[in-house]
């Protein structure tokens, strides 16, 4: 069962990261239900370490997904449409803002 910070300010700083984002909107395409879906690129391993130890644990401590570290499985979370809100007003990995 996960957390739930009680201020919108702190779950949205869990969104900083590129990677946040991309799993937040690949939730909220369809296209992601699984760690694996999330298609690592770069430097695979530790991209893949930072997300399993760093993004994933913030966003569901959010309530902004739902992960289930045995099965691999990611969901939307409580708070997820807060977040799916916050993801295309927030600049993409180039500088630039997203798609509404």
């Amino acid at each position: 069962m996960s957390t739930t910070r009680d201020a919108p300010a702190e779950r949205t700083a869990a969104l900083d990261a590129a990677e946040a984002r991309r799993t937040v909107a690949g939730l909220a395409d369809g296209a992601v239900e699984t760690v694996a879906d999330l298609r690592v690129r770069g430097r695979a391993d530790e991209i893949a370490e930072e997300l399993r130890e760093t993004h994933l644990p913030a966003l569901e401590e959010a309530g902004y997904i739902e992960w289930d570290r045995e099965a691999g499985t990611i969901a939307p979370g409580p708070n997820f449409d807060e977040a799916a809100a916050h993801v295309g007003n927030l600049p993409d990995i180039d500088g630039e803002a997203g798609d509404d």
